[in-house]
């Protein structure tokens, strides 16, 4: 049985819980490095163990984990 958390607070997903899914990605050049994270329409447990799959229990906690993500980058440039 595979159990899956939110990627900003840990909270476990039951199974009857609508969370947001998406995919991450990082591509780094020889003078910069890109983050992304693309947000899937629906949960779909083939992509959802994924290794670059970013799981949300809600809408706020996907805002916070992009905040961190992203505002620590921009602080690295």
């Amino acid at each position: 049985m595979i159990k899956f958390a939110c990627d900003s607070c840990r909270r476990t997903k039951a199974e009857e819980d609508s969370w947001i899914l998406g995919l991450a990605a990082e591509s780094i050049g020889f003078k910069s490095a890109r983050r992304e994270i693309n947000i899937l329409s629906a949960w779909a447990d083939a992509q959802a163990v994924h290794p670059l799959a970013v799981h949300f229990c809600s809408e706020r906690c996907k805002e916070k984990y992009m905040l961190k993500l992203f505002n620590s980058e921009a602080a690295a440039s």
